[in-house]
């Protein structure tokens, strides 16, 4: 949870900056929407990929003594 918190502030924040470069340097009022526009849809498509990278994050770099035991698995 708090891995795919962290990748979505960062796009956010990548999404942000980007949005700036490319618009010119525009930080008026009315391009709010632009910016809000940008930001919402950019996390939207890719909400897929941080759900999945951030579990194999987690798993794999944050707790890597957690390990799979076959035993569980027989009835």
């Amino acid at each position: 949870m708090y891995v795919s918190y962290a990748m979505n502030c960062a796009e956010m924040i990548a999404l942000g900056i980007a949005t700036y470069v490319f618009s010119g340097g525009n930080l008026e009022f009315e391009s709010l929407w632009l910016y809000l526009t940008v930001i919402f849809t950019g996390c939207l498509i890719l909400a897929p990929f941080n759900y999945r990278y951030s579990r194999v994050i987690l798993l794999h770099w944050l707790s890597p003594k957690i390990k799979y035991n076959a035993y569980y698995d027989k009835p």
